[in-house]
């Protein structure tokens, strides 16, 4: 029986009516949940940040209208069930096709800087301008994590991209930190590479327009003085590159990436590295680092990583003076059980601080370093527990303290600087390291 134009328009009318009902009831039940004021949150664990604060109100953001403007901020930024909106969207997006290999650029798209071939033909001389000294609580803006980030086989991989102009400030900051402090320091320089340069082949960062930063690593090296220790990690790493150095869903190398590092830089020391079997491993499962949160990858959230932690064999007690100036008792590896998936690096060395200690009673003949680091070293300075008595270190984007300082107060005896490549070719990073080589 043929259907009637004016039952079809009934019907249309119908299903329009009840499409008008679910979106007026979509509505309502977003604009109830926007109520629930004490369900808002204050931070993201998906982006790893502070959210919008609700605005202080002053006649004069009153009247200008800037403190509406914020309040709108504030709602939209701290909207209960912000991280479950955001996934699901990521979701959506991420299954609107079959997507094979990614490149997601972070900030503008970069062009890499064509590498010397011999960088000991020129050592520009640059004049070095320290960046202020930081006051108490102070934190930099300088960031680890920049270029774009690759996805292949569910891993991600940090893309690296040259600045010569960075390259050439920073090997003049740590020729003039040697010549300042060469008559009672050692100085060490050691470049932690990002995953791309050890586990990947060249002809695929070469395909993507990216830096070899092994060219980078020994261009650098070449500008320093020759009494440096230079601490090329690459080759062993990648000697090694079949072992889990670095996390699939985050920019840091693991613990056992930074135990390659090492044993190059004892080799650079003329002392014997701990073998790896006199440690117990120590596994933390479920880690979703910094490129999941900056891709919100299904593939990478479907194979999320497992933090491996080994104690130092002399003591596993820190100390460490906050950026509120308070000095708090910490363990040098924490257990983490339980913590948020996006936190479990944090069981090194207590995360970033102005400047952090430690004590190991078996050693006794005196020997003390001194590491400026930046995150990468948090992996990194647990195995120094064991080969010195006293180890200090600092997170150059937050310290104010200075080499001179550690040397007259702590008797430090060997300096590493420690970095990651993007910060190796920073000219703001430059700026920071020789504020601290004073």
């Amino acid at each position: 029986m043929p259907v009637t134009k004016s039952k079809r328009k009934q019907v249309n009318g119908l299903i329009r009516g009840v499409k008008v009902l679910a979106f007026g009831m979509v509505l309502a039940a977003m604009g109830f949940i926007g109520l629930l004021w004490f369900a808002r949150p204050d931070t993201s664990e998906v982006e790893k940040r502070s959210l919008t604060p609700f605005p202080e109100v002053t006649w004069a953001s009153f009247w200008d209208g800037s403190f509406f403007k914020e309040v709108d901020t504030w709602y939209a930024d701290t909207f209960p069930l912000r991280e479950g909106l955001i996934s699901g969207s990521d979701w959506l997006k991420n299954h609107y096709g079959l997507r094979g290999d990614q490149i997601v650029t972070m900030g503008e798209a970069q062009v890499a800087d064509e590498i010397p071939a011999d960088g000991t033909e020129t050592k520009p001389e640059i004049d070095i301008t320290p960046a202020e000294p930081l006051e108490d609580g102070t934190i930099t803006e300088l960031g680890e994590m920049q270029g774009g980030i690759y996805i292949t086989n569910n891993s991600a991989y940090g893309l690296y991209y040259f600045v010569q102009s960075g390259a050439d400030t920073m090997a003049a900051t740590m020729n003039k930190i040697y010549a300042d402090h060469k008559d009672k320091i050692d100085l060490y320089v050691m470049v932690a590479p990002m995953s791309s340069s050890v586990m990947l082949d060249k002809s695929v960062i070469d395909d993507m327009g990216c830096s070899d930063e092994r060219e980078t690593i020994n261009y650098l090296f070449d500008q320093m003085d020759e009494g440096i220790h230079k601490v090329n990690v690459v080759e062993n790493m990648r000697i090694h590159n079949a072992e889990y150095l670095y996390f699939r869903t985050d920019h840091h190398w693991t613990q056992l990436g930074a135990y390659y590092a090492y044993q190059v830089f004892c080799k650079e020391k003329g002392i014997y590295p701990k073998d790896l079997k006199e440690y117990t491993p120590v596994e933390y499962p479920g880690f979703l680092g910094t490129y999941y949160a900056n891709t919100k990858s299904p593939a990478l959230a479907g194979n999320p990583d497992t933090v491996v932690t080994y104690t130092p064999l002399g003591t596993n007690d820190m100390g460490y003076i906050g950026q509120d100036g308070q000095y708090r008792d910490w363990t040098i590896i924490t257990d983490v059980t339980g913590w948020a998936a996006s936190g479990l690096y944090g069981a090194f060395v207590g995360g970033d601080r102005p400047l952090s200690m430690v004590h190991n009673p078996n050693v006794t003949d005196g020997s003390a370093v001194m590491v400026v680091k930046d995150s990468y070293g948090n992996a990194f300075v647990p195995w120094l527990v064991d080969q010195y008595e006293y180890i200090y270190w600092v997170d150059y984007r937050y310290t104010s303290n200075t080499i001179s300082q550690m040397v007259e107060e702590y008797n430090v005896q060997d300096v590493i600087f420690e970095m990651q490549s993007y910060n190796s070719t920073s000219d703001k990073a430059a700026a920071r390291y020789a504020a601290i080589g004073q």
